[in-house]
């Protein structure tokens, strides 16, 4: 049995689930320990009168208890650091550099827009405060310096601060909450590294794991690098975890094909070190108590110079515990070590129980552990067959425990993974069979040449072109998903109800011995599953009412200082006028955003994707969209050729079938009870060398007496064509023209429109200073009520014609018009 082989379990499960309790409710100090101490007092009457359950019962509720003081605590304190509180109280024009002082947490992250530091503050402007920062230094000398910000080492820096922010839209998880979970209460940017200057070195144990990853960063980027650059970064994942050498091309690929999971420092990492330094040990004919001890020693320190994320801190502190078993000699559980873990994890940062790392990670082991002896009983060895067949047999043996051991996996992680990521992947299923011996080929290699690197380069040459080879493997594998892009579904967050018939049911067909009960689970689950991938609309775990019978939707979507709508005719298939997108960053604005805010309003596929223009934040989010919505259509003003996300997305459009049709002023078209009329752009007089403004396709929606006008990013020079085109109507909702920007919306198309309601799209504490205070102000003088996403969030528009409702998710604001 699992428990008695187990007892760190009776312990582990319910302080999880008290953290997970005491966050959720933000319980208070005073009820959780009065909890504790009652908890604690039916412990000592139990052991008194040796009641075994109610012992076993009391210490689980002590445990429970335990785990809501401290989850509580840790939430309350990462909603309202003292830092988050000083900054609040600053006035709110400043604007000004403020001079941090704070330690490094972690080694400074470089990628392609610049240097990240996360800072552990504990002086701003000379007050004594305590938060984390989120720091993005620009400029040429960042990437030079960048090498001596090590974590644990302090620096003041003069840097520009913000709270962060989020997409008030209906399923989008809170980015500030996801932060403020990981310590971090603002964000914000330094222009120089020269402003950027060290006040003191870390500790010895920091300096020296610090010095640790300087070095294997240089030896693999000199000996690995030699023979690639990607080959150099995924080595590098894989050795310490600093994944910033790792395109964003490839990082996607390897998720896409379910083998991410191999470049990040795990079990695999963890045990294949365990193995070599025992190994070593033998080899050095260390007695087996001398080996533990000093692979502990080992494992600590390089579960410290690797970060401790949660999948390193869980199995760092299994193979500690495994070795301390093994110096005393005893043979514990591997379940008992997976729980020891847990606990140590959740009670030293309550917090990361929260984080996908630690899901996935324990997650993942513990199916393994405790499913993979069910699915495929270890095989009794033969030892009367010739070399060959018992070759063939532990191959098969092998195989059949790697294949158990992935299956179960999957299984444990899939609707973790859907609520989490938005996807599902088969591809991982048949992959894993080469990307785990293959990590571990890349493991030992790269692990040669940093080692090698020291004494030769030329000896270091030889495991860095095996690393090399590995990791082309591994990469060209993941080009699976592109033959059979069916091994990867998009689908919307499932409910809690829907994980827990899951989980409930597989535990049940491991854990039940009756045949019926059995089949009947297995039932379940199969109906489940499909539901899940096949039927999401049953099982999303956020949803928006549906509009009344025969009304039609327009949402104006908060993507920041972006633009996306959502236009839902009544009696037809939903349409999308944008993507969104971030201009000059890596964020997947359309896969973090906008594709789980359609899913939430109830979008499953799109009659069209319409594009009003090429500019980044129009369409940087449209390559998720094509993926996971599957548009019929996508629609195009004036084509620019030599742009080149257009040109990318137009190869994809014709890979996918997709039919790329260009819309001119003056065309007209029908969808379920809405009219389309195009209002911008003419005919071109000559071809497009880049993306204009201007060119914004403008959309004229008639539902009834209603007029809904979404004109993209036009400027005043368009007006009086987009004005003589419009035909009046007795009620106007207009989207604003280029977020609200000075040089939009003239009093002339203000006047021709003459809107009810103006929405205006834009990001919050934008750089542009969108809307511009004077086109808010012609508005509001011409009578119209004014909506925008930086301040509402989500801004919906229903109308069967004659009446119209307008309401907001982020504001609760609520307006109806006849």
């Amino acid at each position: 049995m699992v428990c008695m082989s187990a007892p760190a379990a009776f312990i582990a499960l319910p302080l999880l689930a008290g953290v997970v309790s005491g966050v959720a409710c933000r319980s208070g100090p005073l009820e959780a320990l009065a909890a504790l101490a009652i908890g604690w007092v039916v412990v000592a009457m139990a052991f008194r009168r040796r009641l075994a359950i109610g012992f076993v019962a009391a210490i689980a509720g002590a445990a429970f208890a335990a785990g809501a003081a401290i989850g509580g605590a840790a939430e309350r304190a990462s909603i309202s650091p003292s830092l988050l509180e000083w900054f609040r109280r600053l006035p709110p024009d400043a604007g000004a550099p403020i001079q941090l002082t704070g330690t490094l947490r972690d080694d400074a992250s470089v990628l392609t827009s610049g240097v990240t530091l996360t800072l552990d503050v504990w002086n701003a402007n000379g007050h004594a405060v305590e938060g984390g920062a989120r720091l993005s230094v620009v400029g040429g000398l960042a990437v030079d310096a960048a090498r001596g910000w090590r974590g644990g080492r302090a620096i003041a820096v003069s840097a520009v601060l913000r709270e962060p922010v989020d997409y008030r839209n209906p399923g989008v998880p809170s980015e500030r909450d996801r932060l403020a979970r990981q310590g971090i209460a603002l964000v914000g940017s330094v222009k120089s590294a020269a402003l950027v200057g060290s006040a003191a070195r870390g500790g010895i144990f920091s300096e020296a794991s610090g010095a640790v990853r300087t070095w294997v960063r240089i030896a693999t980027t000199d000996v690995v690098g030699h023979w690639s650059a990607t080959s150099a970064g995924v080595v590098t994942a894989i050795l310490i975890g600093d994944r910033s050498g790792l395109s964003l091309e490839d990082e996607r690929r390897l998720q896409d094909a379910g083998t991410y999971h191999v470049i990040a420092i795990s079990g695999e990492n963890i045990a294949l070190l365990t193995a070599m330094l025992i190994a070593l040990g033998r080899c050095l004919r260390l007695s087996a108590r001398a080996t533990a001890a000093t692979s502990i020693l080992v494992l600590f320190f390089y579960g410290y110079t690797a970060g401790l994320a949660p999948s390193v801190l869980r199995a760092t502190i299994g193979g500690i515990v495994f070795l301390s078993a093994r110096a005393c000699d005893h043979r514990g559980g591997v379940v008992n070590a997976l729980s020891v873990a847990a606990t140590w994890a959740a009670a030293t940062v309550p917090l990361t129980v929260f984080d996908p790392g630690f899901l996935l990670s324990f997650g993942a082991t513990l199916a393994i552990l405790v499913a993979v002896t069910r699915v495929a009983p270890a095989l009794e060895r033969d030892r009367d067959v010739g070399r060959a067949a018992a070759a063939w047999r532990w191959l098969w043996r092998e195989a059949r425990a790697l294949g158990a051991a992935t299956i179960c996996a999957e299984v444990a992680l899939a609707p973790i993974a859907a609520r989490l990521f938005g996807r599902v992947t088969f591809a991982g299923l048949l992959l894993n069979f080469v990307a785990i011996p293959l990590m571990s080929v890349i493991e030992a290699a790269g692990l040669a040449a940093v080692a090698c690197a020291g004494v030769s380069h030329a000896i270091a040459l030889g495991p860095g072109w095996i690393a090399h080879i590995a990791t082309t493997a591994l990469i060209r594998s993941a080009s699976l998903v592109d033959l059979a892009p069916w091994l990867v579904v998009d689908v919307p967050a499932p409910s809690l109800a829907m994980m827990t018939v899951w989980y409930a049911a597989w535990a049940a067909v491991l854990l039940v011995r009756r045949g019926r009960t059995r089949r009947i689970c297995a039932a379940a689950i199969v109906v489940t599953g499909v539901v899940i991938v096949w039927a999401p609309a049953a099982t999303s775990a956020v949803g928006v009412p549906r509009p009344p019978g025969g009304w039609s939707r327009i949402a104006v979507l908060d993507v920041g200082q972006g633009d996306s709508t959502i236009v839902w005719p009544a009696s037809a298939h939903p349409m999308l006028v944008d993507a969104g997108g971030v201009a000059g960053s890596s964020f997947d604005l359309g896969r973090r955003v906008t594709v789980p805010a359609a899913w939430a309003f109830g979008v499953r596929s799109l009659d069209a994707l319409v594009l009003t223009h090429g500019d980044p934040d129009h369409i940087g989010g449209a390559p998720a969209i094509v993926r996971a919505l599957a548009p019929a259509q996508i629609w195009e003003g004036i084509p620019v050729p030599r742009h080149e996300p257009l040109r990318v997305l137009r190869e994809v459009a014709t890979r996918d079938g997709i039919a790329w049709i260009e819309k001119r002023a003056g065309q007209t078209l029908t969808s379920g009870a809405v009219s389309i009329r195009v209002l911008n752009p003419p005919d071109p007089d000559w071809e497009r060398q880049k993306v204009r403004n201007d060119d914004s396709i403008v959309l004229d929606l008639r539902v009834g007496r209603v007029s809904i006008v979404l004109p993209g990013d036009i400027s005043r020079a368009v007006d009086p064509a987009v004005a003589r085109a419009f035909e009046p109507a007795p009620l106007v909702i207009l989207k604003a023209p280029h977020h609200g920007s000075a040089g939009s919306l003239s009093p002339l198309l203000l006047r021709a429109l003459t809107p009810a309601v103006v929405i205006f799209s834009a990001g919050t504490r934008n750089p542009f200073g969108h809307p511009a205070p004077v086109v808010v102000e012609r508005v509001r003088t011409a009578g119209a009520q004014t909506f925008n996403t930086a301040e509402d969030g989500a801004v919906v528009v229903d109308t069967d014609g004659t009446r119209v409702h307008v309401w907001t998710w982020g504001s609760r604001r609520d307006l109806w018009l006849r």
